[in-house]
């Protein structure tokens, strides 16, 4: 489908690399792709990769979810109580933003803006930064400012508004030039601000088990595939402090590998599915205590450079 590049390491520049193995498009293209480990710094990532201006042939339609974004009741009573236990991570993030006294935040990839849209119900002031216009253009029709494109194309809209508190979820992984986006955020951060990351971790148990096989590597979507080593090194060079690194529950991303490594054409029966992904969230507390989780997560202080 798309034309494919040769690139150095994300993380140190080094053209050195070693082939761990050839991956598959499972979702969409069927396409097969490699995934390296650098010589020097250890950081794995897809090369040859998709060029970037080609990778958009590669976002199927649905990869980004539309569901209504609009649920008044979802965290409310007893429910949510549940989604509190089971670690979602809406109230994860917005525990951080109590604990850090968090007012402006700033989501980068926010997708049906569902996080935005339920952290601006509990008073918070939010925007967003979304590559998909149509997206983006939803974003704002729930009163929410929305600017369309990647960081680095809109930091002259941005201007000189700072954040308390800039997410990234599932989004960091996709970048071509993580350097330069991690330079914006960090030049968009107030004096004391904050970095929060959810995205798969590629040294992690699940990734181990599953090899080509596992979710996380969503070829070739991702072009970097960190583990908590490789974002930490390449948060400190970029000038910022980890604070915490932790494990999110998030049993779809075992569930879809299984389907990978051993159902015809990747698909696993629906009911089959449905049973494992609610068997694993009841007992992912247990789990990801023992195990530990295919996704991890990140907070990073700015450091004054």
């Amino acid at each position: 489908m798309g034309a494919l590049e040769y690139i150095n390491c994300p993380l140190c520049d080094s053209q050195k690399n070693t082939k761990l193995f050839l991956g598959k498009d499972y979702l969409y293209s069927k396409e097969e792709f490699s995934v390296v480990k650098c010589h020097d710094c250890g950081l794995q990532y897809t090369n040859p990769c998709v060029k970037e201006d080609q990778i958009a042939s590669y976002y199927y339609s649905g990869y980004s979810s539309r569901m209504n974004s609009k649920l008044p009741n979802f965290y409310k009573g007893e429910w949510g109580r549940l989604q509190r236990f089971f670690g979602n991570i809406h109230f994860t993030i917005l525990e951080l933003m109590r604990s850090i006294n968090a007012r402006k935040v700033l989501e980068i990839g926010p997708g049906n803006g569902r996080l935005l849209y339920f952290l601006k119900a509990q008073g918070y002031d939010v925007s967003g930064v979304e590559l998909d216009s149509d997206l983006a253009r939803n974003i704002w029709d729930m009163g929410i400012p929305c600017y369309c494109g990647n960081l680095d194309t809109v930091m002259d809209e941005i201007g000189g508004k700072k954040f308390d508190l800039i997410i990234l979820c599932q989004t960091f992984e996709h970048l071509y030039d993580p350097k330069k986006t991690l330079k914006n955020i960090h030049s968009l951060l107030a004096e004391k601000g904050y970095l929060y990351m959810a995205l798969p971790n590629s040294g992690s148990i699940e990734a181990k088990l599953f090899d080509k096989f596992w979710r996380g590597l969503d070829l070739p979507r991702h072009i970097v595939h960190y583990d908590k080593k490789t974002v930490g090194k390449i948060l400190r060079k970029s000038g910022f402090d980890v604070l915490r690194q932790g494990d999110l529950i998030f049993p779809s991303s075992f569930v879809e590998s299984i389907g990978f490594r051993y159902f015809q054409d990747a698909k696993m029966p629906p009911t089959l599915y449905y049973f494992l992904y609610y068997f694993l969230k009841l007992t992912g507390p247990v789990c990801r205590k023992l195990f530990g989780s295919g996704v991890m997560t990140v907070l990073a202080a700015k450091r004054q450079l």
